[in-house]
Protein backbone atom coordinates (compact mmCIF):
# COMPACT_ATOMS: atom_id res chain seq x y z
CA UNK A 1 0.00 0.00 0.00
CA UNK A 2 1.49 3.39 -0.98
CA UNK A 3 2.36 5.91 1.71
CA UNK A 4 0.43 9.10 1.18
CA UNK A 5 1.61 12.53 2.24
CA UNK A 6 -0.68 15.42 2.94
CA UNK A 7 -0.49 19.18 3.27
CA UNK A 8 -2.89 21.30 5.29
CA UNK A 9 -4.82 24.02 3.53
CA UNK A 10 -5.49 26.74 6.09
CA UNK A 11 -8.38 29.15 5.88
CA UNK A 12 -10.33 31.32 8.30
CA UNK A 13 -13.52 29.37 7.75
CA UNK A 14 -12.28 25.79 7.60
CA UNK A 15 -9.30 23.55 7.02
CA UNK A 16 -8.88 20.80 4.45
CA UNK A 17 -6.19 18.17 4.06
CA UNK A 18 -5.41 18.08 0.35
CA UNK A 19 -4.29 14.69 -0.96
CA UNK A 20 -1.04 15.04 -2.92
CA UNK A 21 -0.58 11.34 -3.58
CA UNK A 22 3.10 10.55 -2.92
CA UNK A 23 4.36 14.08 -3.46
CA UNK A 24 4.55 17.13 -1.19
CA UNK A 25 3.86 20.79 -1.67
CA UNK A 26 2.83 24.21 -0.44
CA UNK A 27 -0.83 25.22 -0.50
CA UNK A 28 -2.40 28.67 -0.60
CA UNK A 29 -6.00 29.84 -0.94
CA UNK A 30 -9.21 27.89 -0.69
CA UNK A 31 -12.11 26.78 -2.83
CA UNK A 32 -12.44 24.64 -5.90
CA UNK A 33 -13.49 26.87 -8.76
CA UNK A 34 -9.86 26.66 -9.88
CA UNK A 35 -7.00 24.41 -8.80
CA UNK A 36 -3.67 25.85 -9.95
CA UNK A 37 -0.56 23.67 -9.61
CA UNK A 38 2.96 25.05 -10.12
CA UNK A 39 5.84 22.72 -11.05
CA UNK A 40 9.32 24.08 -10.36
CA UNK A 41 12.36 23.75 -12.59
CA UNK A 42 15.33 21.42 -12.22
CA UNK A 43 16.99 23.81 -9.78
CA UNK A 44 14.47 22.53 -7.26
CA UNK A 45 11.77 24.13 -5.11
CA UNK A 46 12.30 27.84 -4.63
CA UNK A 47 10.68 30.64 -2.64
CA UNK A 48 9.91 32.42 -5.91
CA UNK A 49 7.37 29.73 -6.85
CA UNK A 50 5.81 29.86 -3.38
CA UNK A 51 5.58 33.65 -3.57
CA UNK A 52 3.82 33.43 -6.92
CA UNK A 53 1.41 30.86 -5.51
CA UNK A 54 0.55 33.28 -2.69
CA UNK A 55 -0.09 36.15 -5.10
CA UNK A 56 -2.39 34.10 -7.33
CA UNK A 57 -4.37 32.77 -4.37
CA UNK A 58 -4.70 36.22 -2.85
CA UNK A 59 -5.93 37.76 -6.09
CA UNK A 60 -8.45 35.08 -7.13
CA UNK A 61 -11.31 34.02 -4.83
CA UNK A 62 -12.42 30.39 -4.59
CA UNK A 63 -9.07 29.21 -5.95
CA UNK A 64 -6.57 26.78 -4.46
CA UNK A 65 -2.94 27.13 -5.54
CA UNK A 66 -0.31 24.44 -4.98
CA UNK A 67 3.44 24.85 -5.38
CA UNK A 68 4.27 21.16 -5.81
CA UNK A 69 7.60 19.52 -5.01
CA UNK A 70 8.37 17.38 -8.05
CA UNK A 71 9.29 13.68 -7.79
CA UNK A 72 12.65 13.02 -6.15
CA UNK A 73 13.16 16.60 -4.97
CA UNK A 74 13.47 17.81 -1.39
CA UNK A 75 12.12 21.19 -0.35
CA UNK A 76 11.23 23.04 2.81
CA UNK A 77 7.76 21.51 2.62
CA UNK A 78 9.14 17.97 2.56
CA UNK A 79 10.60 15.43 0.16
CA UNK A 80 8.59 13.89 -2.66
CA UNK A 81 8.92 10.25 -3.64
CA UNK A 82 10.95 9.68 -6.79
CA UNK A 83 14.39 9.10 -8.25
CA UNK A 84 17.40 10.96 -9.66
CA UNK A 85 16.58 14.51 -8.48
CA UNK A 86 18.00 16.96 -11.01
CA UNK A 87 19.67 14.35 -13.25
CA UNK A 88 18.02 12.20 -15.95
CA UNK A 89 14.84 12.30 -13.91
CA UNK A 90 11.98 12.73 -16.40
CA UNK A 91 11.54 8.98 -16.07
CA UNK A 92 8.44 6.87 -16.58
CA UNK A 93 8.26 6.28 -12.82
CA UNK A 94 8.62 9.94 -11.88
CA UNK A 95 6.10 11.01 -14.51
CA UNK A 96 3.67 8.40 -13.15
CA UNK A 97 4.12 9.86 -9.65
CA UNK A 98 3.33 13.32 -11.00
CA UNK A 99 0.26 12.07 -12.84
CA UNK A 100 -0.86 10.25 -9.69
CA UNK A 101 -0.50 13.38 -7.62
CA UNK A 102 -2.51 15.48 -10.05
CA UNK A 103 -5.20 12.79 -10.18
CA UNK A 104 -5.32 12.61 -6.36
CA UNK A 105 -5.72 16.37 -6.03
CA UNK A 106 -8.38 16.43 -8.71
CA UNK A 107 -10.37 13.63 -7.08
CA UNK A 108 -10.07 15.17 -3.63
CA UNK A 109 -10.83 18.81 -4.42
CA UNK A 110 -13.05 18.30 -7.51
CA UNK A 111 -12.07 21.63 -9.06
CA UNK A 112 -14.02 23.29 -11.82
CA UNK A 113 -10.75 23.64 -13.69
CA UNK A 114 -7.28 22.16 -13.12
CA UNK A 115 -4.56 24.45 -14.47
CA UNK A 116 -0.95 23.28 -14.25
CA UNK A 117 2.07 25.51 -14.81
CA UNK A 118 5.41 23.86 -15.54
CA UNK A 119 8.71 25.71 -15.70
CA UNK A 120 11.81 24.17 -17.33
CA UNK A 121 12.03 20.56 -16.09
CA UNK A 122 8.54 20.94 -14.66
CA UNK A 123 7.36 21.80 -18.16
CA UNK A 124 9.11 18.73 -19.56
CA UNK A 125 7.34 16.43 -17.13
CA UNK A 126 3.99 18.18 -17.59
CA UNK A 127 4.34 18.03 -21.38
CA UNK A 128 4.74 14.27 -21.16
CA UNK A 129 2.01 13.67 -18.57
CA UNK A 130 -0.73 15.43 -20.54
CA UNK A 131 -0.03 12.99 -23.38
CA UNK A 132 0.63 9.84 -21.35
CA UNK A 133 -2.38 10.44 -19.03
CA UNK A 134 -4.87 12.14 -21.38
CA UNK A 135 -7.55 14.30 -19.81
CA UNK A 136 -5.88 14.67 -16.42
CA UNK A 137 -5.29 18.42 -16.91
CA UNK A 138 -7.63 21.09 -18.30
CA UNK A 139 -4.96 23.71 -19.02
CA UNK A 140 -1.20 23.13 -19.28
CA UNK A 141 1.14 26.14 -19.39
CA UNK A 142 4.70 25.20 -20.38
CA UNK A 143 7.42 27.80 -19.75
CA UNK A 144 10.95 27.27 -21.03
CA UNK A 145 10.19 23.69 -21.98
CA UNK A 146 12.92 21.22 -23.06
CA UNK A 147 10.19 19.57 -25.10
CA UNK A 148 12.59 17.39 -27.12
CA UNK A 149 14.78 15.91 -24.41
CA UNK A 150 17.35 14.11 -26.64
CA UNK A 151 17.93 17.21 -28.76
CA UNK A 152 17.98 19.41 -25.65
CA UNK A 153 20.68 17.26 -24.07
CA UNK A 154 22.72 17.46 -27.30
CA UNK A 155 22.26 21.24 -27.20
CA UNK A 156 23.38 21.35 -23.57
CA UNK A 157 26.10 18.68 -23.42
CA UNK A 158 26.90 17.66 -27.00
CA UNK A 159 25.26 14.26 -26.56
CA UNK A 160 22.06 12.75 -25.21
CA UNK A 161 23.29 11.67 -21.79
CA UNK A 162 19.77 11.26 -20.34
CA UNK A 163 18.80 7.79 -21.51
CA UNK A 164 16.10 7.13 -18.87
CA UNK A 165 14.04 10.26 -19.45
CA UNK A 166 10.84 10.41 -21.44
CA UNK A 167 10.42 13.28 -23.88
CA UNK A 168 7.27 15.41 -24.32
CA UNK A 169 7.50 15.42 -28.12
CA UNK A 170 7.00 11.65 -28.14
CA UNK A 171 3.60 12.06 -26.44
CA UNK A 172 2.34 15.22 -28.14
CA UNK A 173 0.10 13.30 -30.56
CA UNK A 174 -1.90 11.89 -27.63
CA UNK A 175 -2.97 15.19 -26.06
CA UNK A 176 -6.79 15.29 -26.08
CA UNK A 177 -8.79 18.19 -27.45
CA UNK A 178 -10.16 18.73 -23.93
CA UNK A 179 -6.74 20.02 -22.76
CA UNK A 180 -5.57 23.51 -23.70
CA UNK A 181 -1.78 23.67 -24.06
CA UNK A 182 0.14 26.94 -24.14
CA UNK A 183 3.93 26.88 -24.55
CA UNK A 184 5.86 30.07 -23.74
CA UNK A 185 9.46 30.42 -24.93
CA UNK A 186 11.82 33.39 -24.61
CA UNK A 187 14.10 34.24 -27.52
CA UNK A 188 16.88 34.98 -25.05
CA UNK A 189 16.57 31.62 -23.30
CA UNK A 190 19.84 29.89 -24.17
CA UNK A 191 18.99 26.83 -22.04
CA UNK A 192 15.82 25.87 -23.92
CA UNK A 193 15.72 27.53 -27.35
CA UNK A 194 12.29 28.26 -28.81
CA UNK A 195 12.58 25.56 -31.46
CA UNK A 196 11.96 22.78 -28.91
CA UNK A 197 8.59 24.21 -27.88
CA UNK A 198 7.69 25.09 -31.47
CA UNK A 199 8.26 21.51 -32.60
CA UNK A 200 6.17 20.15 -29.74
CA UNK A 201 3.27 22.51 -30.40
CA UNK A 202 3.35 21.75 -34.13
CA UNK A 203 3.06 18.00 -33.46
CA UNK A 204 0.19 18.57 -31.03
CA UNK A 205 -1.65 20.89 -33.43
CA UNK A 206 -1.31 18.42 -36.30
CA UNK A 207 -2.90 15.75 -34.09
CA UNK A 208 -5.88 18.01 -33.34
CA UNK A 209 -4.91 19.36 -29.91
CA UNK A 210 -5.74 22.88 -28.78
CA UNK A 211 -2.12 23.95 -28.62
CA UNK A 212 -0.67 27.45 -28.82
CA UNK A 213 2.83 28.86 -29.02
CA UNK A 214 3.77 32.17 -27.39
CA UNK A 215 7.21 33.28 -28.57
CA UNK A 216 8.57 36.22 -26.58
CA UNK A 217 11.44 38.57 -27.36
CA UNK A 218 14.40 38.72 -25.01
CA UNK A 219 14.22 37.12 -21.59
CA UNK A 220 16.29 34.34 -20.08
CA UNK A 221 15.53 30.90 -18.68
CA UNK A 222 14.90 31.61 -14.99
CA UNK A 223 11.43 31.72 -13.49
CA UNK A 224 11.60 35.49 -13.06
CA UNK A 225 12.04 35.83 -16.82
CA UNK A 226 8.86 33.83 -17.43
CA UNK A 227 6.62 34.81 -14.52
CA UNK A 228 4.91 37.79 -16.14
CA UNK A 229 4.16 35.94 -19.39
CA UNK A 230 2.90 32.89 -17.48
CA UNK A 231 0.68 35.09 -15.34
CA UNK A 232 -0.88 36.73 -18.40
CA UNK A 233 -1.83 33.32 -19.80
CA UNK A 234 -3.05 32.09 -16.43
CA UNK A 235 -5.38 35.06 -15.97
CA UNK A 236 -7.00 34.29 -19.32
CA UNK A 237 -7.68 30.67 -18.36
CA UNK A 238 -8.92 31.03 -14.76
CA UNK A 239 -12.64 30.53 -14.33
Amino acid sequence: MPVFSFAILFSVQASHALDFGQLNGFVQGQGNENLVVILHGDGGPDDAYDSYAKRVAKSKPNTTVVSLTRPGFNGKHGRSRGENPGKDHYTRGNNALLAGSLAAMRKDLRPGRLIVIGHSGGAAQLGTVIGSSPGIVDVAILAGCPCNVPQWRIHRRGENNWKQSQSPHQFAENIPASTLVVAIANAGDSNTPQRFAQEYIAIAQKAGARAQMVAKRGGGHGWRHYERSVDAVLRQTLR
